[in-house]
């Protein structure tokens, strides 16, 4: 049987903000430029995919703003067993 894990992400104005409720900016949350200091969406996309995460739903908060919410098999399962 598969097991899975989970990531959720939040991400505003194309930049991601926490992953599983961890800061992602590398200047302090609510400092100035902390915004801008996260990663940017499309290169995040492209790490999590080649780390095996699957993006399997994105539920829009605001303009701008969603959480997306990835899964992959768990390390030392079988895919499609």
């Amino acid at each position: 049987m598969v097991r899975f894990e989970y990531l959720v992400v939040k991400m505003q104005s194309d930049r991601i903000l926490t992953a599983n409720g961890h800061w992602q900016g590398t200047v302090e949350q609510g400092g100035e430029g902390a915004l801008e200091s996260c990663p940017d969406l499309f290169e995040y996309l492209e790490e999590a995919g080649a780390q095996g995460w699957d993006l399997v739903a994105l539920d829009p908060e605001e303009v701008g703003a969603a959480q997306l919410y990835f899964k992959r098999a768990h390390p030392g399962t079988a895919r499609g067993a």
